[in-house]
């Protein structure tokens, strides 16, 4: 006897689902329970890593269209989360990376002269009179 109940709506994947004319094809954000610290520690590690600094993070935190990271700002208040991400940022660091973008290849005038590693044919030769 089949216990799955029963499904009202076929599950079909979105990418083969036609587009109907009155999906707004717009993302809905619910909220669900969690460790609000984790959440917290893993988008500032995160921000972080891909360069961005303090500051930069907390104003992802006021941005009403990140309704998960606004619900981390009226949780801990301004001054609370930036001490927090302050400490975390102090914790885990923020990459930073320098990136240099060459139209054109470079002359090959520049270039380093090839040298061919191996034992020279006159040191071959004599350690093959004490073989």
């Amino acid at each position: 006897m089949n216990s799955e109940p029963p499904r009202f709506v076929p599950k079909v994947h979105p990418a083969t689902r036609p587009a109907e004319a009155d999906d707004p094809l717009s993302l809905h954000a619910i909220s669900l329970e969690g460790d609000p610290e984790r959440m917290l520690h893993c988008v500032v590690q995160e921000y972080a890593w891909m360069g961005w600094g303090g500051e930069q993070i907390l104003n992802l935190f006021r941005d009403p269209f990140y309704p998960a990271l606004r619900e981390l700002w009226d949780r801990y208040g301004e001054a609370n989360l930036r001490e927090r991400i302050a400490a975390l940022i102090q914790q885990t660091g923020v990459f930073h990376f320098r990136v240099t973008i060459r139209e054109e290849p470079e002359s090959e005038e520049g270039e380093p002269v090839l040298i061919e590693l191996g034992i020279p044919a006159q040191w071959r030769a004599k350690g093959s009179d004490h073989a």
